[in-house]
């Protein structure tokens, strides 16, 4: 017997449970994790443990408090997608007590005060992570690095003991548990696009022309990588059929589309290149994991294309013209505030019945023609 999942419009039917659907979610995230753990050390997986943790048991108190079975709540795996993509977007290092504060906000204000699973407007990941930002900038948009991680001119890994130790004091500053000798010392940075280092080349190009290799950390390859791997991630929900093509190729298509339009490379410091735009910050993350969510996007096929657009067009303006820090966050909470007017808007004419722009045509004439 088949089993609503709620992905797609509200007639699709599939035989994945909700649960089964989020663990896809879930898998298809590891090759990203991986990845970011390589080049940042444990700090991305020690995010991702703790906001699962936090997440859980806001989840579960959450719905004790509203009178609902927490066993039941916490099965749908929901939760744990969302504690793992707020995990991926907060950066290394950052403090317990600012991922308690994300993850409260996301699954308490954001999921569960407007009903629940299926009721949230906004993405609450994505709402616990602009939260922060708005509130937190500087802690946001520093990327606390293991020393190990920030010495690229050896061949020394992150992922070490001592790697692992300093990552778990950035999280809880205040145990003691550096041994004599060893320092929490690393290197703050932001992402590419955030730094306004719009006008960088192609890293993995420049790494194989010079025979280095693409995952060495002296190569700075990381962020094209990363975003390379939310791609490969992306395509298996595509190819599970998780995920429709429409949004994330139509956020990818209008994103491409602006930054050829306005490029030019004498303000390609300004601008950014077009190549940047696509793999240099979260653009990926954003158009396959965070834009598809099934609640909080739009859901017929034509207000699924006009979504994408807002938010790639978006994007373009929020990194090139706007002022703030993170245009993926901003682009994707605007584009679930249209997705409600864009599914009236847009929705598929059912047979036999004019559409909502020619019963709008037609009530405008009415009124013109009457007395």
């Amino acid at each position: 017997m088949n089993t609503r999942t709620g992905i797609g419009s509200p007639m699709q039917f599939f035989s994945l449970k909700t649960s089964q659907i989020m663990l896809l979610v879930l898998l298809a995230t590891l090759p990203a994790i991986l990845v970011s753990t390589w080049f940042f050390g444990y700090g991305v997986i020690i995010n991702i443990l703790f906001a699962a943790l936090v997440g859980v048991l806001s989840e579960g108190a959450i719905s004790w408090l509203r009178g609902r079975d927490p066993r039941t709540t916490l099965a749908d795996n929901s939760c744990l997608v969302t504690a793992v993509l707020f995990g991926l977007t907060i950066p290394p290092g950052t403090s317990w007590w600012l991922i308690v504060l994300g993850m409260v906000f996301a699954i308490g204000l954001v999921k569960h005060a407007y009903g629940g699973l299926g009721q949230n407007m906004f993405n609450p990941a994505m709402a616990g992570y602009l939260f922060l930002l708005l509130a937190y900038p500087l802690d946001m948009t520093s990327w606390h690095l293991p020393v190990a991680a920030t010495d690229v001119g050896t061949t020394h890994s992150p992922l070490g003991w001592q790697g692992f130790i300093q990552s778990l004091t950035f999280l809880f500053p205040f145990l003691p548990l550096l041994p004599d000798g060893l320092t929490v010392d690393g290197m703050a940075m932001a992402t590419p696009l955030i730094e306004s280092k719009l006008a960088g080349g192609n890293a993995l190009a420049a790494a194989i022309e010079e025979g280095n290799g693409i995952f060495l950390r002296s190569s700075e390859t990381g962020w094209e990588l990363i975003n390379f791997s939310y791609l490969v991630g992306g395509l298996f929900l595509l190819a599970s059929r998780i995920i429709s093509w429409h949004i994330p190729v139509s956020i990818l298509a209008s994103l491409l589309l602006m930054t050829l339009l306005y490029y030019s490379p004498a303000a390609a410091a300004v601008l950014g290149t077009p190549y940047l735009h696509l793999f240099g910050s979260a653009t990926m993350l954003g158009a396959f994991f965070i834009a598809t969510d099934p609640v909080s996007a739009a859901t017929g096929s034509r207000a699924k294309l006009a979504y994408g657009v807002i938010i790639g067009v978006s994007i373009y303006s929020i990194r090139v013209w706007g002022s703030y820090l993170d245009a993926v966050a901003i682009a994707v909470l605007f584009g679930n505030f249209c997705a409600p007017l864009l599914d009236r808007l847009l929705a598929p004419r059912k047979y036999g019945h004019p559409g909502f722009f020619t019963r709008l045509l037609g009530d405008i004439s009415k009124r013109k023609t009457s007395p």
